[in-house]
């Protein structure tokens, strides 16, 4: 029986990141810098100016462009995706980079980030 508290749990990461997380779920935001004719394969810069390669496990359908986020398993610079969630043209003209390079960091340099209870 699958947890359905834990099944969607995964690491909000840049690209400098990534491989610290090889084999975890995780989520990448990129822009989207070539998209391979099989709309299997395609490649991002993340927010930190990384390229990733994403594979799909199935075909991406529709019209792939501006920034994106890629949900699946970390491998080094290259990401096994599960789900691309695909910005807004508005969304991706006021995406802030700035900002989400200091959410991954935050995330993964402050101790019990979530802890609600007093110490």
């Amino acid at each position: 029986m699958v947890n359905m508290e834990t099944e969607n749990i995964r690491e909000i990461v840049n690209g400098q990141q990534l491989p610290q997380f090889i084999g975890k779920k995780v989520s990448v935001t990129g822009l989207v810098t070539n998209i391979n004719p099989n709309c299997i394969t395609f490649d991002i810069s993340t927010t930190d100016n990384k390229t990733i390669k994403v594979n799909l496990k199935k075909p991406y359908n529709d019209l792939l462009e501006g920034y994106v986020e890629v949900h699946g398993t970390a491998q080094n610079n290259v990401i096994i995706g599960d789900e691309v969630i695909q910005f807004s043209d508005a969304a991706s003209k006021e995406f802030d980079v700035g900002a989400h390079n200091t959410l991954c960091q935050l995330l993964h340099t402050v101790p019990d980030l979530w802890r609600t209870e007093k110490y």
